[in-house]
């Protein structure tokens, strides 16, 4: 069964708004709140648009923050504008401006000035379940506010329909100061878009026999993505690094079946694993060493991310359980490569699965001064360098999946399941 009913709320008023919440799941009645429902990767806006489409009654916690909330004011607005019915919880006794008026005026509210207490929630229940059987919904009083200035009302509210609701996005916490979002139409939203492009060029390795994309020279923004709440120190600075020359990138995670070509006494930690599955509890230097016997080298770190994020700027380069293996949905265990959607430059994989590991050696933070790319890349070549391994794997949360995420890790690579994959400077 899908969600029955959509929890607008301020941010200011997070635990009042979850606790309506477990009280409405608790009597049966599925509900939608933001960003609980909304999976990494997709688009916020848009989700918050669909998800009021979707549902049939929006419950608003009403309070004064509330009130003066614009993105408020746009999921009332969306919900008006789509029939739904709306059953505002009033907790403060303020009035309420003209604007968000106009969107309540054709509905009661049920007045609860002591909160979320256990009769007000039973309330909200009874008027809820009311609601969604399309019934006359008990409890509820007339708003006290008079009704004038409907017309001057409508058209503020309107316009900021039009104009804003990318302000839900403040609801998601920053680290970091970051402009508003340009405002955009929304009267009729478009699909979300991902970056595409044209087929990807490929060429087979006939050393190994995997296939290999085409990865442009370019320029990215390197480590913490826009807008991530979760990153960690070592993800930072934020910089800007050129990729001055193309290269290859195994389009794929490196298969059993493959690295059994090359040593054919390693023994999975599974002797019965699928050769179509990414090899793992390989060395960093077993890699490094596979990668120029199949006429490559393992990629740097600045290559490996440029190449996984394919032009995207943010923590995942697409919806998280369409592109990636992990706690979710790999049901504790690794899958075989190339299931998953690719990304922009047709490579699959490079979040979840397996982690993999990059040429680099793991310094907590990045260097404006540092190389990424070329024979200047510092490698762990000290018996206590620690060398890095990226992309996260199939027990991880989506959090160390994110495209920026950086994991130090000794070269034997025994602690957790770390693959790799190839790049090549074939012409």
């Amino acid at each position: 069964m899908g969600q029955q009913v959509f929890i607008s709320y301020s941010s200011a008023d997070k635990a009042a708004a979850e606790r309506v919440c477990a009280v409405l799941e608790e009597a049966g009645i599925a509900c939608w709140m933001a960003p609980r429902n909304i999976e990494p990767g997709v688009d916020y806006p848009t989700a918050l648009v669909e998800a009021i489409r979707s549902v049939r009654v929006l419950v608003l916690i009403l309070t004064e923050p509330a009130a003066a909330s614009p993105h408020i004011l746009s999921e009332v607005g969306h919900a008006f504008n789509n029939r739904k019915r709306i059953i505002p919880l009033r907790i403060s006794q303020k009035a309420v401006p003209d604007d968000l008026e106009y969107f309540l005026s054709m509905t009661q509210w049920l007045d609860a000035p002591e909160g979320c207490t256990e009769r007000n929630l039973k309330r909200l229940i009874e008027a809820t379940q009311a609601a969604l059987a399309g019934a006359p919904i008990p409890h509820l009083t007339t708003p006290p506010k008079s009704r004038r200035m409907w017309l001057a009302g409508a058209a503020l509210a309107l316009a900021l329909i039009a104009g804003g609701i990318l302000f839900v996005k403040l609801r998601q916490p920053a680290v970091r100061n970051i402009p508003p979002p340009k405002t955009v139409d929304l009267t009729n939203l478009p699909p979300p878009t991902t970056q595409t492009t044209s087929q990807p060029k490929t060429w087979t390795n006939p050393a190994d026999g995997l296939n290999y994309a085409w990865i442009p020279p370019g320029t990215f923004m390197m480590g913490c993505s826009e807008q991530d709440s979760e990153c960690k120190d070592d993800e930072k600075p934020t910089h800007q690094v050129v990729i001055e020359k193309g290269f290859w990138m195994g389009q794929t995670e490196v298969t059993i079946a493959a690295y059994k070509k090359f040593n054919p006494k390693f023994v999975p930690h599974d002797p019965t694993s699928a050769g179509n599955l990414p090899v793992c509890g390989v060395s960093w230097a077993d890699a490094k060493r596979y990668c120029a016997a199949m006429g490559g080298r393992l990629p740097t770190e600045a290559e490996w991310e440029y190449a996984a994020r394919a032009g995207s700027p943010h923590p995942y380069y697409g919806v998280i359980s369409e592109i990636a293996w992990y706690a979710n949905n790999s049901e504790d265990s690794p899958h075989a490569v190339g299931k998953k959607k690719p990304n922009a430059f047709g490579l699959y994989d490079m979040l979840g699965n397996v982690s993999e590991w990059v040429l680099d050696r793991y310094f907590d933070k990045y260097s404006y001064d540092a190389a990424a790319t070329g024979p200047d890349v510092e490698q762990p070549l000290a018996s206590n360098a620690l060398a890095t391994a990226r992309g996260g794997f199939w027990q991880n949360d989506a959090s160390r999946l994110r495209v920026s995420h950086r994991l130090a890790q000794y070269k034997e690579g025994d602690d957790i399941p770390i693959g790799f994959r190839c790049a090549s400077d074939h012409p």
